[in-house]
């Protein structure tokens, strides 16, 4: 089977990975897949995406397993049992992975996280992208994309980010994240304007590419 056209992203918060990922895939031609696979991988395990939420793209640590079976409530409220979470990270981490490889094997297409420069066999089609930015420029996008007042909040949200996707990966994948070695090309987003930077991308995937992007 030919392979498919794959472009993947990795970015940290605030250096607008979702954003340019979206312009290439629309200036390609190809499908865009984020918050998807998150669904997909709901369905799947048979339950809502919103409890899915906090796991993807990190591990949880023993204390918040712990207390995640535990409700409060006045002492005369009724004993309510939490719902039961039949899966494990690990789990989590192997649907998602198997759902990237059904829809890279199938469609063209740009994924977003999930560890698709990691999880999804390399070939010559395939183009894997890093992106980051000074912490002050993430700071600034995070605020104005979130609605976020108190710049402080906004720095821990990025610290906290940073910090549980490089454990998540170190321990799901046994490699860094943030190494420069796992991906064909590194870009500070801060050095010019996202729409910009789409077109130089674009333009770098079709050389590296060729006449094989048109097939």
């Amino acid at each position: 089977m030919k392979a498919r056209t794959t472009v993947t992203i990795a970015r940290r918060m605030g250096s607008g990975g979702s954003y340019v990922g979206q312009g290439i895939a629309q200036r390609l031609g190809l499908r865009y897949i984020d918050r998807e696979v998150l669904h997909l991988c709901a369905e799947s395990l048979g339950v809502d995406a919103s409890s899915l939420e906090p796991n993807c793209e990190r591990v949880s640590s023993f204390w918040e397993r712990l207390f995640s079976g535990l409700t409060f409530g006045p002492p005369e409220s009724p004993y309510a049992p939490p719902p039961l979470r039949n899966y494990t990270d690990r789990d989590l981490f192997e649907r998602q992975v198997e759902i990237l490889r059904e829809i890279a094997a199938r469609e063209d297409c740009v994924i977003v996280g999930y560890g698709g420069a990691y999880v999804l066999p390399r070939h010559t089609r395939m183009v894997n992208f890093y992106f980051h930015a000074p912490f002050e420029f993430r700071v600034r996008r995070v605020m104005e994309l979130y609605k976020i007042a108190d710049r402080e909040r906004a720095k821990q949200l990025i610290a906290d980010s940073d910090e549980t996707r490089q454990r998540y990966f170190k321990q799901m994948i046994g490699r860094d994240w943030a190494c420069a070695d796992n991906y064909h090309v590194c870009v500070d987003t801060s050095m010019l304007p996202l729409p910009e930077l789409i077109d130089r991308l674009v333009h770098f995937i079709g050389r590296r590419l060729g006449a094989k992007l048109e097939g």
